[in-house]
């Protein structure tokens, strides 16, 4: 029972359905009193009907009352509704009470009752005449042959007021049934309508029209509207980690291609750094593909060494800006190794060293510094400062630092999210001369 009524949604179904039955059963219960108590008055009269022949007898045999004559004014019967017939076996009339003598409308008077029962009979003749009336028999004695005694009562009045009372019966219970439904229609409605709220929302969102579902729900129903809601936020999430995704893989492809179409356009176009650059960029578009299949933190917590990286992107990025004679300065060991994985540093560093290139001057300076806490990676070069007031908005998408050059401004995006998924962190460094951009990355636990 306590689970009934535990929440909203069930309590607002059950007390609206009980207070439609509830309602209807009350009313039935008042007609069926009222019927219980007219059949209950029916059933005395009935008996005193039937017993008033021996209650007559046994008055009359006690000697205190006058006897029963023609002319005894004492027991004259004032009730024009009520007659008395006496017929004998053939239905002759042997004595009757109507003072107008009988009624001409009845023909042979006693073929009408044939009915040889103790109880008073109700019967509506195909005339329309309607009347109760009580017949009881007596034997053959010294004041006569067989005979009956016949009580009559005229209903017509009374049938009326019967026909009257069907309608008004028929009328009611029309008007019960139409209220018991009105009263379902209603309970159901009201039970309802938060699963019909639900289904309108939803083909909102559906037809671009709201962005989740907004009505306060029952407590039944809020669960539901809780997880429907997290997976449209897990669609729209998903939908634009795609979508970053493929803007990503479109900026990690845009320097290689550049260094194919430059190697392409040599003398003699060297096949093995064009190869070497084809299979830089399947690497690349797997990587991409997995960062969006699992999401941005690293896919893999092996240390990488930092080296092999650096060269390739270098070799490339020469190759590109090579009529500027850049110098790259490595300040690390040979063996050095970060905890990133290798696809996420090359994206990282080749981010980060193709801006370098773009806007160095003479040289690019790359150090390492371990530290108790993690590793702290500085990359400087001496081309114009960053702008102060883009210092921080820099690493949002579709900021760009350089409105000179064509670019996608997603190139430091991408850096700050890898970066962070390591739990590590990224910044710029204020300086006078030149630009310097920090990355701490803690160690692997």
């Amino acid at each position: 029972m306590k689970r009934l009524v535990q929440n909203q949604f069930r309590r607002r179904i059950l007390f609206s359905f009980l207070a439609v039955v509830i309602g209807f059963l009350m009313l039935n219960g008042y007609l069926r009193y009222t019927q219980k108590k007219e059949l209950l008055i029916q059933e005395s009269t009935v008996t005193l009907f039937r017993d008033v022949p021996g209650i007559i007898n046994e008055v009359m045999s006690s000697g205190l009352i006058p006897p029963i004559t023609p002319n005894n004014n004492i027991y004259h019967s004032n009730a024009k509704e009520v007659a008395t017939v006496i017929c004998d076996t053939n239905h002759t009339v042997l004595w009757h009470s109507f003072t107008d003598g009988l009624p001409k409308n009845i023909p042979n008077l006693c073929e009408q009752f044939p009915t040889l029962i103790d109880i008073p009979v109700l019967e509506t003749k195909s005339s329309g005449l309607s009347f109760l009336y009580y017949k009881t028999v007596f034997k053959a004695d010294d004041l006569g042959p067989k005979r009956f005694l016949i009580i009559i009562q005229k209903m017509d009045k009374q049938i009326e007021s019967l026909q009257h009372l069907k309608l008004q019966l028929i009328l009611s219970y029309s008007i019960i049934i139409l209220i018991a439904i009105f009263g379902v229609l209603w309970g159901y409605k009201r039970s309802f309508f938060p699963l019909n709220k639900l289904h309108i929302e939803l083909k909102s969102i559906k037809d671009s029209e709201q962005e989740k579902l907004i009505y306060s729900y029952p407590e039944e129903l809020e669960p539901i509207a809780k997880t429907i809601n997290r997976l449209l936020e897990q669609q729209d999430e998903q939908s634009n980690k795609y979508k970053k995704a493929m803007d990503d893989l479109a900026h990690s492809l845009k320097t290689r291609i550049a260094t194919c179409d430059a190697l392409l356009y040599q003398k003699e176009p060297p096949i093995a750094d064009i190869m070497e650059q084809l299979n830089d960029m399947d690497s690349v578009i797997q990587h991409q593909l997995k960062r969006a299949l699992m999401g941005s933190r690293g896919i893999s917590k092996h240390h990488t060494l930092l080296s092999p990286i650096v060269d390739k992107l270098t070799k490339m990025f020469t190759k590109v800006h090579k009529e500027r004679h850049i110098e790259f300065i490595p300040n690390y060991n040979d063996t050095q190794t970060l905890p990133i994985n290798y696809n996420d540093l090359m994206e990282v560093l080749g981010n980060i060293l193709e801006n370098s290139y773009r806007f160095a001057d003479t040289y690019i300076i790359l150090s390492i510094v371990e530290r108790s806490e993690g590793f702290n990676i500085h990359i400087e070069n001496d081309g114009e400062p960053l702008p102060q007031d883009k210092i921080e908005s820099v690493f949002q998408r579709g900021i760009r630092a350089d409105e000179k050059n064509p670019g996608t401004g997603i190139g430091l995006a991408v850096c700050e999210e890898i970066i962070s998924s390591y739990n590590g962190q990224i910044w710029f460094h204020t300086q006078d001369t030149g630009s310097r951009l920090e990355i701490f990355l803690p160690h692997q636990i």
